[in-house]
């Protein structure tokens, strides 16, 4: 797996991920270019794409990450998405630790998620229960609110080699 930041190298991809992806979505917000590109220097944001390669080949960029650091220091996912054809690989996993890494890098202190419905993300309910995140809040329409302390986080093993430290690039 290769965690790097957004660049304009991958932009055009990420944009289109960003508003195709329906299942593996956990907010389903949608984001133009000139809505990304701030993010690119932004350092109180950590932006993720994540390349997936295996003894089949490369699948390409699998899964988006954008969180932003509020003013308690904890960073809100804004977007977490993946492609499906990966799943149940432990992606998820290694994902959430390179999250948590660049959270950490950023001095946050712990993640927050978010899960809104629609009509297509029902497959991700559970997803940030799965992963260890405390429920904060549930609302009556199904929403739902997540929190990771990072203070303890000890990074979830998988049999996913990280090749490539998280890169600043734009």
């Amino acid at each position: 797996m290769d965690a790097r930041r957004f660049d304009r190298v991958g932009l055009q991809r990420i944009v289109q991920l960003i508003n195709k992806t329906n299942q593996f979505n956990l907010t389903t917000r949608r984001y133009s270019e000139e809505d990304v590109v701030p993010l690119l220097g932004d350092s109180r944001s950590v932006t993720l794409q994540i390349r997936l390669t295996d003894r089949f080949g490369d699948n390409g960029i699998i899964a988006i990450l954008i969180g932003r650091l509020n003013d308690e220091r904890e960073l809100e996912i804004d977007t977490w998405l993946m492609s499906c054809r990966v799943l149940g690989r432990h992606v998820e996993e290694a994902t959430l630790n390179a999250l948590a890494a660049e959270a950490k890098r950023i001095s946050a202190t712990a993640l927050i998620g978010v899960y809104r419905p629609t009509a297509k993300n029902g497959m991700v309910r559970d997803h940030y229960r799965k992963l260890g995140f405390t429920l904060e809040q549930e609302d009556a329409d199904g929403s739902s609110r997540w929190r990771l302390d990072l203070q303890d986080y000890v990074p979830i093993e998988t049999p996913i080699t990280l090749a490539n430290a998280v890169e600043t690039t734009s």
